[in-house]
C-alpha cells in the first residue's frame, strides 16, 4: 500500500532532479528528459493503466514546474504512451538500437510538436530550437535510452520483488 503513495513523490522527485540536477551537468545546452524515457519504457513494458498513469503524473508534474502552455507535457506524453503501446506490439522491444531509434524519434515528434503548439497557441516562432536544441536532445536520449530503460527494469523489478523465506519448524 506504501508504495502506491510513494510512487507519485518518486515521479515528482525524477521530474525535479531533471530539471534541476541535469541541467547542470549539460550547462543549459540541452535537457536530458528521463522522463520521456520513462513514459516509453511504461509503453513498451507496462499495462495501460499503470502506464497511463506514469504519462499523466510525470506530464502533470512538468507542466506545473516548466511549460508555457498548461497542459502541453500531459498532453505529449499520454501521446507518445500511447505511440509506445502501439509500437510494443509491433516490434521486439528488448533490442537496443530499436530501443534507441524509437525514443530519438519520440523526442523528435515532441519537439516539433512543441514547436507547431507554440506557434498557433501563442503566436511564437521557436523554429530555430530544432536544431540547435531537439536534435541533440534526440541524440542524446536516444543513446542514452537502453541504459536508462535497463536502469527502469531493475527499478520495476525491486518494486514487485517479495520476501521469502523457507519453511520453519515449529
Amino acid at each position: 500500500m506504501i508504495r502506491y503513495l510513494l510512487f507519485p513523490l518518486l515521479l515528482l522527485l525524477l521530474v525535479i532532479v531533471q530539471i534541476t540536477v541535469l541541467d547542470l551537468f549539460t550547462l543549459g545546452w540541452v535537457g536530458i528528459e528521463i522522463s520521456l524515457a520513462a513514459v516509453i519504457y511504461s509503453g513498451f513494458h507496462l499495462d495501460a493503466f499503470r502506464g497511463c498513469t506514469i504519462a499523466l503524473l510525470l506530464g502533470f508534474f512538468l507542466d506545473c514546474l516548466t511549460s508555457a502552455i498548461f497542459g502541453l507535457y500531459t498532453f505529449l506524453y499520454i501521446l507518445i504512451f500511447y505511440l509506445s503501446t502501439f509500437v510494443a506490439g509491433k516490434i521486439y522491444a528488448e533490442k537496443s538500437s530499436l530501443i534507441a531509434l524509437f525514443t530519438g524519434f519520440c523526442t523528435l515528434l515532441e519537439g516539433m510538436i512543441i514547436v507547431l503548439l507554440y506557434f498557433i497557441l501563442l503566436g511564437t516562432d521557436i523554429l530555430y530550437a530544432v536544431p540547435k536544441i531537439f536534435i541533440p536532445k534526440a541524440i542524446l536520449l536516444g543513446l542514452l535510452s537502453p541504459f536508462l530503460f535497463h536502469m527502469f527494469h531493475r527499478f520495476e523489478a525491486s518494486l514487485h520483488a517479495t520476501q521469502t523465506r523457507p519453511a520453519q519448524r515449529i
